[in-house]
């Protein structure tokens, strides 16, 4: 009878995803794996070895249908309907075995309820949003479902196989990615409690397979050691190595040293604070509210915002009404499994992930700050106070700041709120008289740049368990609610499918394809272009390195330039870019060498996000030519060009933003240049085509 719900769960989810499926590249991360994968190369850290190696098998196996982007992103369509097979698997597990007496539609409820969890779960919005594009969460939540299903059979067979091929999974799945560990506390709680006897032969099946596991991790060095394409942090030392496991990339400090200082408020990073707030996603998940969640504001006149907030007040009480039908299950040791993971994954990765709103500096440099401050004590009269906490000083001299100049020396003499300022500047004197210098303030971590719901995906998937589980309690509590309750379960999909579709739907997103063509396109034959970011990097990475595009341009990303090993390997493929013997400490004297040898020549452009100030050394005319800038060229020269790019060079995606934020980006920049053109007096013609890219 399960087999039923099993093949529909797999017809759904195909279908869905076959609508909805990226055929080329999506912006992020995106574009960078599916780059290293056909090169076989080396992304970000932690450098996804295994992701890398099954997204080069999928190439070569499919890549011949569409692209190695379609390719890749077959990955995470299929990793995402064999998850959702799991949840099934789970539910129907963890569910009672009474439910199966009731039949509804040729299927038991239990069947039902399992189909609900899933399906619900296909088309919830983080997790259809990772199901039709290349990235590693998607196969990190089947080999996450996949140890809570192994853990829950070993609870049924007490068959010491499946833990052994739980810490299998989890070391393996290392190498897709670190969210593959997140089960293997609750299952070792869960296990202890079930009363497994070890023996030293499970002792050492479990190193044996533990070490087979992370033998994936070798492919990094290895495969740097022979140099290829994508190389990031060069891994083939062993220093590199380790940094590049530690993620080193990305700071000094390690996420459980940084998790113990709060970089934003408890109650911004667990409600509705933009870009953060956990509750936000979660209420927005099935049906989105209709401002987004995160943006929830006052109750106000305006119709739509009543109705947000009604949306909230519903699903708030939905929430309640789960954990209250779970509660009545809480001596099943299963559901408790579930319940555990869940709240690991959700409340825990708050307080893990410790996830910054721009209020807060990083615990790292208030350490710093502090141990400085401390240190110049001994050099400051004791009749001068010590420095107020961090937090106000910040708060002071921001408000300090934004007066005008006129207004600060009253207000730092009349207001008590101005004592941290002027202790502040007492400490600066007293240190100036000692030949001292007093540190600045440390500043703060900038808000989240983009949504960071996709973190959250797997307490969205055991919240759909936890549903199910919840349901069945009040199937058995009220009998009579079958009825009612059977084709809601059946067709329940339908709503999370219909409301989040618009957005998820990217079988005809070409934009960020689209995006890079025009970049590389703009460029002169051999030119240079420096990025900054991620999403004006990526998407050339992988028109260079996948599809074999403009390779003649030199990309040079400017914030990856701060790295040795990067610099080391741009001279390497382009030794032509500066004079041999040129000298190259650091990040300033390579892009300085870099300009100087070539952009006379007019071969240097700048995407906009770059800070062109830092190089007017060189040119006091930048003009914007298109997607970027160019160093040197005449402003007539450029409009011209400016005005041919936008109207007749460059192509336009017939996909629209819809509510992804990357896009939405991509289509304000393709505004601004086009209200930029329509002030160097385009023709009749050219003037229509503008207009027409405002109203995108």
């Amino acid at each position: 009878m399960l087999q039923i719900g099993r093949i529909a769960t797999i017809l759904l989810g195909v279908i869905g995803y076959a609508i909805t499926m990226a055929r080329s590249v999506s912006f992020w991360d995106c574009g960078e794996y599916i780059a290293a994968a056909n090169v076989l190369g080396i992304p970000h850290p932690p450098g996804n070895p295994l992701f890398v190696l099954l997204g080069r098998v999928f190439i070569i196996l499919f890549g011949w249908l569409n692209s190695p982007a379609f390719a890749v992103n077959l990955i995470s369509a299929i990793s995402s309907i064999l998850c959702c097979l799991l949840v099934f698997e789970i539910t129907v597990k963890i569910l009672p075995k009474e439910l199966d007496e009731r039949i509804y539609f040729k299927q038991s409820l239990r069947c039902l309820l399992g189909f609900f969890a899933a399906s619900i779960s296909l088309f919830g919005n983080a997790f259809w949003f990772n199901a039709v594009e290349a990235g590693a969460y998607a196969p990190a939540m089947l080999l996450i479902m996949l140890q809570v299903w192994a853990v829950l059979k070993w609870k049924e067979t007490r068959g010491n196989k499946y833990l052994l091929f739980i810490l299998y999974i989890a070391s393996l799945g290392l190498g897709v990615h670190t969210f593959c560990l997140l089960p293997l506390p609750v299952i070792f709680v869960f296990v202890l409690f079930n009363r497994i006897k070890f023996s030293v032969k499970l002792f050492f099946a479990a190193a044996f397979l533990i070490v087979l596991g992370l033998s994936s991790q070798l492919y990094l060095p290895i495969r740097s050691s022979t140099e290829p394409i994508l190389n990031e942090n060069n891994p083939a030392e062993f220093k590199n190595f380790l940094d590049v496991l530690n993620r080193k990339q990305y700071g000094n400090m390690n996420m459980f040293e940084r998790a113990l200082y709060r970089r934003a408020p408890l109650i911004g990073q667990f409600g509705f604070s933009t870009n953060i707030g956990y509750l936000g996603y979660h209420l927005n998940q099935w049906v989105p509210a209709p401002l987004g969640a995160q943006d929830f504001g006052a109750w106000g006149e305006n119709p739509i915002e009543k109705l947000q907030f009604f949306h909230r007040i519903i699903f708030e009480f939905l929430l309640i009404a789960v954990f209250a039908g779970v509660w009545l299950h809480r001596k099943n040791s299963a559901v408790v499994l579930v319940s555990s993971m869940f709240l690991l994954s959700s409340a825990g990765l708050v307080l893990y992930l410790n996830m910054a709103d721009g209020t807060r500096p990083d615990s790292y440099n208030v350490k710093q700050w502090n141990s400085q401050t401390k240190e110049l004590r001994k050099f400051v009269p004791d009749s001068i106070p010590d420095l107020p906490s961090l937090k106000q000083i910040n708060m002071q001299f921001s408000f300090y700041y934004a007066l005008p100049g006129n207004m600060r020396g009253g207000w730092l003499n009349a207001a008590t709120a101005a004592d941290g300022i002027r202790t502040y500047m007492a400490w600066d004197d007293a240190l100036e008289e000692q030949g001292k210098t007093m540190p600045s303030p440390p500043e703060n971590v900038r808000r989240e740049v983009r949504n960071r719901d996709y973190f959250f995906t797997p307490a969205f998937l055991f919240f759909a368990i936890m549903a199910a589980v919840a349901c069945s309690a009040l199937l058995q509590k009220y009998p009579k609610a079958d009825k009612f309750i059977a084709p809601l379960l059946l067709f329940a999909w339908m709503i999370p499918f219909i409301c989040n579709f618009p957005t998820n739907n990217r079988s005809k997103d070409f934009t960020a394809r689209d995006f890079a063509v025009n970049i590389l396109n703009s460029i002169p034959q051999d030119g240079i272009l420096i990025t900054y970011g991620d999403n004006d990097t990526f998407p050339l990475w992988y028109m260079q390195m996948a599809e074999n595009y403009r390779t003649d341009v030199v990309v040079i990303n400017e914030i990856l330039s701060y790295g040795e090993w990067y610099r080391e390997q741009i001279l390497k493929k382009h030794p032509n870019l500066i004079e041999s013997g040129d000298l190259i400490e650091n990040k300033e004297s390579f892009m300085r060498k870099v300009i100087e040898g070539n952009w006379a020549g007019g071969s240097v452009n700048f995407m906009l996000g770059v800070k062109t100030e830092n190089y007017a050394e060189f040119s006091k005319n930048m003009p914007i030519i298109g997607l970027m800038r160019n160093l040197g060229m005449e402003q007539q020269k450029a409009d011209s060009l400016l005005l041919a790019n936008l109207t007749a060079n460059y192509r336009y995606s017939q996909f629209k933003a819809r509510g992804q934020e990357a896009n939405e980006q991509t289509f304000a920049v393709y505004r601004y240049l086009a209200k930029t053109a329509l002030q160097k007096e385009p023709s009749s013609e050219q003037k229509k085509i503008l207009e027409g890219l405002l109203s995108r």
